[in-house]
C-alpha cells in the first residue's frame, strides 16, 4: 500500500513549502500585470486579442524571471544567458503559444474581453505546474540535504 495522502502532503511541504508559496505570489503578480496589459490593449486600445496577448507577455516575462530567480529560488550571482535567461524565455514562449491559441479561439467565438482574459488564464494555468517542476527540478535545482 502506498503512502497516505497526509504523508504525501508532509513530504511535499518539507521539500517545497515556502518556495511554492513564493512561486504562487510571483505568479499572482505576473497574472495581475499580464491581465492588466491584456485588458487595456484589448478593451481600451482596441487591439486584436493576439496582439494584446503578445504585449502582455512582453511586459510580464522579464519581471517574472527576475522575481523567480531572486526570490523563489534564491539564485545569486551572474545570470547565465543560455542556462537561465534563454531557457526561462523559451518556457515563457511555450506559455505564449498556448495562450495565443486560446485567446485566438476565444476571439473567434466572441470578442468580449472577459472571455479573452479567461482563455488566457486557463492556458497559462495548464503550463504553470510544468514550469514550476522544470525550474525546481532542472534549471535551479539545489541538492537536498
Amino acid at each position: 500500500m502506498g503512502p497516505l495522502p497526509t504523508q504525501v502532503l508532509q513530504r511535499l511541504h518539507a521539500r517545497h513549502g515556502v518556495k511554492v508559496l513564493r512561486y504562487c505570489a510571483v505568479s499572482a503578480v505576473n497574472v495581475a500585470v499580464s491581465l492588466s496589459v491584456l485588458a487595456f490593449c484589448h478593451a481600451v486600445a482596441g487591439w486584436p486579442a493576439l496582439s494584446a496577448n503578445l504585449a502582455a507577455w512582453l511586459v510580464s516575462t522579464g519581471p517574472a524571471y527576475f522575481m523567480s530567480r531572486a526570490w523563489v529560488w534564491r539564485q545569486r550571482g551572474p545570470h547565465r544567458l543560455t542556462a537561465e535567461v534563454l531557457t526561462f524565455w523559451v518556457i515563457a514562449l511555450i506559455g505564449l503559444v498556448v495562450s495565443s491559441l486560446a485567446v485566438g479561439v476565444v476571439e473567434h467565438v466572441t470578442d468580449r474581453t472577459a472571455f479573452v482574459l479567461l482563455g488566457n488564464i486557463a492556458a497559462y494555468g495548464t503550463v504553470w505546474l510544468g514550469k514550476y517542476l522544470f525550474l525546481d527540478q532542472i534549471m535551479w535545482r539545489r541538492p537536498t540535504p
